[in-house]
């Protein structure tokens, strides 16, 4: 029964994500690559490479940016980076803000770029926390599974 009702709450959470923007088709798509692979932790592990993945961007856009001459080409390789990866794992609100740092490369404008930098990295942040509890709920969803397979036995 705590399975049954655990699993409801975790689609439940998808959906509010989805709903609010932070997360487009793409995402539901992983969802269901993990059941047709098999794989219960498949989405734990592309959310969390992603997430690992985004922050060493981050650092290297903020490198870029805070130099006194500003290499845009180098700025908008890590943004198109990001921005290749967001939409790869679905993460919309994060998309569209890399968007936006990409028109700022092409404008080769300093302040912009750090403005449009801020808001990504301020979509992430939001997107990051809400990751972090899917994790949290899928790994509790684990130990529910065992604690009944274990019951079982």
């Amino acid at each position: 029964m705590a399975l049954h009702i655990h699993k409801g709450l975790l689609q439940g959470f998808i959906q509010c994500m989805y709903d609010e923007g932070f997360v487009n088709d793409q995402f539901w798509q992983l969802q269901m690559m993990k059941s047709s692979r098999n794989q219960p932790d498949y989405v734990v592990r592309v959310v969390t490479s992603y997430c690992s993945s985004a922050q060493t961007l981050f650092s290297q856009l903020t490198h870029h940016i805070n130099q006194e001459n500003v290499d845009f080409l180098q700025v908008k390789v890590s943004a198109r980076e990001l921005y290749d990866k967001s939409s790869s794992v679905g993460a919309e609100h994060v998309k569209l803000a890399c968007a936006e740092l990409l028109v700022a490369c092409e404008g080769h404008d300093k302040e912009y770029c750090s403005k449009a930098l801020y808001w990504t990295k301020n979509e992430f942040a939001h997107l990051r926390r809400k990751f972090e509890t899917l994790v949290q709920c899928r790994w509790r969803g684990r130990s529910l599974i065992l604690k009944v397979h274990l019951e079982g036995n």
